[in-house]
C-alpha cells in the first residue's frame, strides 16, 4: 500500500483542524473552491463538493468524510469523480510536532482493479508536494 508522511512542527489538534477545515484546503492543495453541503460541523457522514485545477483542466468531486477522530484519523471517500480515497493518520512526535500520514485507497472496478495499486502511489506522489504546502501554511502561522 502506498502512503506518504510529513512531519510538521505543530500539536496534532491543530494540524487536524487546519486539514479538515474546508476553507483552508486551497491554502494547501489545488482546490478552487470548496462547498460544504451538509449542515454543522464536519463529522462522519458531512459531504462537500469540490472543484480542482490540475494539468489546467477543473475537476468537480463529491466527496463524503468516513472517520474523523480529532487528533488522530481523517479519512474522506470520493463518492464522485476520481475514484481514490485518502486516510489521513495524525501522531505526535516526540519533539511535540505531528507525523501526518496519507494512504490512498484506490477502487477502480472490475479489470481495471490492477490499475489500484499505480494510482495510489500516483495519488501519494501528489500529495508529497500538497503535504510541503501544509506544512508551510502551518508552520509560517497560516491558522
Amino acid at each position: 500500500m502506498a502512503s506518504t508522511t510529513i512531519e510538521i512542527a505543530r500539536p496534532p489538534d491543530e494540524v487536524f483542524a487546519f486539514v479538515t477545515d474546508p476553507t483552508k484546503l486551497s491554502a494547501w492543495q489545488d482546490a478552487e473552491e470548496v462547498q460544504q453541503l451538509t449542515e454543522g460541523p464536519v463529522r462522519a457522514g458531512t459531504r462537500f463538493r469540490e472543484v480542482h485545477k490540475a494539468m489546467g483542466r477543473r475537476r468537480v468531486e463529491l466527496t463524503e468524510v468516513v472517520e474523523h477522530d480529532p487528533g488522530r484519523v481523517f479519512h474522506i471517500r470520493v463518492v464522485e469523480g476520481p475514484p481514490v480515497d485518502g486516510r489521513w493518520e495524525f501522531a505526535p512526535t516526540p519533539a511535540g510536532g505531528t507525523r501526518v500520514t496519507l494512504t490512498p485507497l484506490a477502487h477502480l472496478p472490475g479489470r481495471a482493479r490492477i490499475a489500484n495499486r499505480a494510482m495510489e502511489q500516483m495519488t501519494a506522489l501528489a500529495f508529497r508536494r500538497f503535504h510541503r504546502r501544509l506544512k508551510r501554511a502551518l508552520e509560517q502561522g497560516a491558522m
